[in-house]
């Protein structure tokens, strides 16, 4: 039922789409026991006006995420099942529903991913390609280790069967150009030997196998990272029934999704980074859960799902009452 109500595109599912964001991210207006992080060595007090600026964002990345899938036929043409996961995956816990600096990283992520699905018909590859870098760079000025994704945009480059050398070398060059800026900056206020360490320190290994502070946090996280998987390996499964263009879409999408869980799982940082892989999540499990015929079993685990989503959010109010 709950899947087949988001394989359509009404404005109705849309509707549902923003009271769920609504209901999922304005608990953090009310439970704000941990302060909004901006940058990663500097912390505000609590500002709903922040708040509402954080769930504008996350609303039109889900609308960007959703784009993506239905336009490149990952999840059915008319749909909101894409958008819908991505709610779930990157609203699974209270921690992820607040403006962050991993939040900005995962729009310019979505951008990333939109020029990268357009390497498969571009006519001007090279520029695309520094598009994409430049995305990525600006990506990286929030989250550095996203920087490390030039690697997925070669194996991007190589699936979609692009020779051109230079679209390689323009990638680069698009992914420093925001660091130019910011390093000039830097030197030009005589502070470079304090910016280096800051951006190094990003690439230091994590060391905390369990980052979370609570169960239910942990068990959410279990959840999403089992059915995520799941969809992954049934989509693998599936590769060679798809038509070239959609099986070069699923499997960049599929090395997207572990670049950058890599990247989240394996460096020291917050665990608010891990709404970045909400994106590419929510493109595996909306191309997944489209294409399963008998619904009864997916609709109980995304019913679960939600039920523990609604469960995670809303048990802290009533310990702030």
């Amino acid at each position: 039922m709950i899947i087949r109500f988001f394989k359509t595109s009404y404005f109705s599912r849309l509707l549902v789409l923003v009271l769920l964001i609504l209901v999922f991210w304005l608990p953090k207006m009310f439970n704000h026991s941990g302060n909004i992080i901006l940058i990663n060595t500097s912390y505000v007090t609590f500002n709903p006006w922040l708040q509402l600026l954080a769930i504008i964002l996350f609303f039109f990345i889900m609308l960007f995420t959703n784009e993506i899938g239905t336009k490149h036929r990952l999840s059915d043409r008319y749909s909101f099942l894409t958008a819908f996961f991505f709610i779930l995956t990157g609203s699974a816990s209270g921690f992820l529903t607040q403006l962050s600096p991993f939040l900005l990283a995962t729009f310019f992520i979505t951008l990333l991913y939109q020029k990268i699905f357009d390497f498969q018909n571009s006519t001007k590859i090279i520029i695309t390609a520094f598009d994409a870098g430049l995305f990525l760079g600006l990506a990286s000025l929030f989250f550095p280790p996203a920087i490390l994704l030039v690697l997925f945009v070669w194996f991007a480059l190589l699936i979609y069967q692009s020779d051109e050398w230079r679209a390689y070398v323009t990638t680069i060059l698009g992914v420093l150009l925001p660091w130019f800026f910011v390093f000039s900056g830097y030197f030009w206020f005589n502070n470079l030997s304090e910016a280096l360490p800051a951006f190094l320190q990003y690439f230091h290994l994590r060391e905390i196998s369990n980052p979370f502070a609570g169960n239910m946090d942990m068990a959410m996280f279990l959840l999403v990272t089992l059915t995520t998987i799941t969809a992954a390996f049934s989509l693998l499964g599936r590769l060679s029934s798809l038509n070239i263009s959609l099986r070069q879409h699923t499997l960049v999408s599929l090395w997207g999704l572990l670049f950058i869980s890599l990247m989240v799982l394996l460096f020291a940082v917050p665990t608010q980074a891990l709404i970045i892989t909400a994106m590419p999540a929510a493109l595996i499990l909306g191309s997944f859960f489209s294409r399963i015929k008998k619904l009864k079993w997916a609709n109980l685990i995304v019913l679960l799902w939600l039920l523990f989503i609604f469960i995670n959010h809303l048990l802290p109010l009533f310990h702030v009452a």
